[in-house]
Parts: structure tokens; C-alpha cells; sequence
């Protein structure tokens, strides 16, 4: 406790004593980390006066965590349990698809509409997209395929619940419809403002003047990452049967496709493509060595 002539001030400090030295002995680190090893005077005693010398102010401002990358994202959902290496793509896909984030300088930014699905998730469903419920979901169905656990069991003691709760969300949880977005380009048969809207299967291009005029086009998600071939952006796109790869945006002029998504870092060797090729490792499409994904990571961030 500190005291001035107007105020009185509770002060703390934090430190330790060292009761033996173990290692210490040989290993001398020559000052650093002085701060972080703040050792307490054997002399002191418990409730002992102290006499306030000196007050040196700093002024430390707490910062966010980093916005994820898609690097990143995998690597999270892996540490958590979370998915499998054939979910991940498909996972970070239908987050943008659907207009819940958006990609700035390789990193994804929550939009407005993930932000409010989010917090009525939170609301209705906080226990089912919470980690260790998905974690666990994953390791009951796991003993499922090895046959510890019969597989109506698992299903029962998860949907009683759940089916009760989405019916409540049914009757409460308000709709959310994402506001067209202007592209910047008009239609060519009607000369109306282009937008992008939001359809049961991801992002398209319409007319603003819809129903009037019903011109459509796909829309195609850039990934950040340039084609190997022409320069382009490469762009993700669906195959007839619903699977995911990757195309460069200046088709057909440009026929460059992988099944496997491409990563904005080059290959250390020969700065060829680098693709995921697994949960955790990337693969160079050009002189085919792969590296752990955590190596290249200071690349993706």
C-alpha cells in the first residue's frame, strides 16, 4: 500500500526466491531474460515495509490475436480434433462460399452476415459447435467404425437433444438474408448494377433488376494464389458430381486445374506451386518434394 497526500495507492509486485540453483550452476545466460527472472532479496520478510523509491511508468496496450490464415485454420481445427484432411478444403470453402468470411491479404475477415450466424449459433447452439463437442463427436464415431460402440446409441444420445433444440431455433431464432453486394459491373442485357447474392449453393452473380431481368453467372472464388502457367488468378470452382478444385480464371484460354488446393507460398527448392497435399503437408507440383506445412507457414501467414 502506497500513500501520497491525496490518494493511497495498493501496489503489487511479483517475484521469486531462489531456493537452489539445480542447473544455474553451469549454466550462465549472461543477463538475458533479466526481466522475466525477477528474483526477491532473501533478506526480505513477509509484511516487512518498503520504502518507494522510484516510479517508472509504461503504458502497454494489449493487441488481438492474428486473423486466421487458411494455414493456420487447418492447423487449428487439426491440434482441436476437429475434422478430417477430406474435410478441410470443403470446410474452407462453404465459409467463403456462403459469404461468412472474406479474404483480405490472405488472411479471413468475419463478414457482418458470419458474424451474426455466429452469435445465433451461440445462442441456439453453443454446446453442439463448441470444440470438445465436435472433437468428441469425431472420437464416438471412430469407435463406431471399431466397433466399440453401436452406432444407434451414438446417433440417439446426440439427436434427442439436438432435435429439440432446432425445433426451438425454428420458432425463435430470427432469418438472416445477406444484402446483394455491387461488383462494380452492369449487366450485359439490361445494363442494371451486377450484385452478388447468396443461394442455397454458395455465392452467384445477378442482376440487381431481378425478376425483371434474370441474367446469372457464376461466381468464382479467387484464392490468392497466381497460376503457374498464365499469371492469373486461380479460382475455385465445382465439378458436375459437386467435388471441389481449382482452375485459373482465364479459362479456356488458360487450362491449368488441380484437385489439390494450391498455397500462395512458392517451393522452397525450385519456387514451383505448392498444393496441400495433406492435413500437414505441402507438395511442390513441379519438382514433387513435399515439406511439413508448419515449415512454410511464415510464408502463408
Amino acid at each position: 500500500e502506497g500513500r501520497s497526500k491525496a490518494h493511497t495507492y495498493l501496489l503489487r509486485v511479483a517475484g521469486s526466491t531462489l531456493k537452489f540453483p539445480g542447473f544455474l550452476v553451469l549454466y550462465d545466460d549472461n543477463g538475458e531474460n533479466e526481466k522475466s527472472n525477477t528474483y526477491i532479496p532473501a533478506v526480505l520478510q513477509a509484511g516487512q515495509v518498503q520504502i518507494l523509491k522510484e516510479v517508472h511508468p509504461e503504458q502497454h496496450f494489449t493487441q488481438p490475436p492474428p486473423r486466421y490464415t487458411e494455414a493456420s485454420l487447418v492447423r487449428t481445427l487439426e491440434e482441436n480434433g476437429i475434422g478430417r484432411p477430406s474435410t478441410y478444403a470443403p470446410t474452407l470453402s462453404t465459409l467463403q462460399q456462403r459469404g461468412y468470411v472474406r479474404r483480405e491479404k490472405k488472411r479471413l475477415v468475419p463478414t457482418e452476415t458470419g458474424m451474426v450466424v455466429n452469435d445465433l449459433l451461440m445462442q441456439y447452439f453453443a454446446e453442439e459447435i463448441s470444440p470438445d463437442f465436435t472433437a468428441q463427436m469425431e472420437d464416438a464415431l471412430d469407435k463406431v467404425a471399431e466397433g466399440e460402440r453401436p452406432w444407434p446409441d451414438v446417433v440417439r444420445s446426440f439427436y434427442e437433444p439436438f432435435s429439440r433444440k432446432v425445433e426451438i431455433a425454428r420458432k425463435e431464432m430470427p432469418e438472416v438474408k445477406a444484402e446483394p453486394e455491387p461488383i462494380g459491373r452492369d449487366c450485359p442485357e439490361c445494363g442494371s448494377p451486377l450484385v452478388i447474392r447468396y443461394g442455397r449453393f454458395g455465392k452467384f452473380i445477378s442482376c440487381s433488376s431481378f425478376p425483371k431481368c434474370r441474367y446469372t453467372e457464376p461466381w468464382l472464388e479467387k484464392i490468392g494464389v497466381t497460376c503457374p502457367k498464365d499469371g492469373g488468378d486461380l479460382v475455385e470452382r465445382k465439378s458436375r458430381n459437386g467435388r471441389t478444385f481449382y482452375a485459373c480464371a482465364n479459362y479456356p484460354d488458360c487450362d491449368f486445374t488441380s484437385w489439390k488446393r494450391p498455397l500462395p507460398a512458392p517451393c522452397p527448392h525450385c519456387k514451383g506451386l505448392l498444393v496441400l497435399a495433406r492435413k500437414d503437408t505441402a507438395q511442390c507440383t513441379q519438382c514433387e518434394n513435399t515439406y511439413p506445412l508448419a515449415q512454410i507457414d511464415g510464408e502463408l501467414a
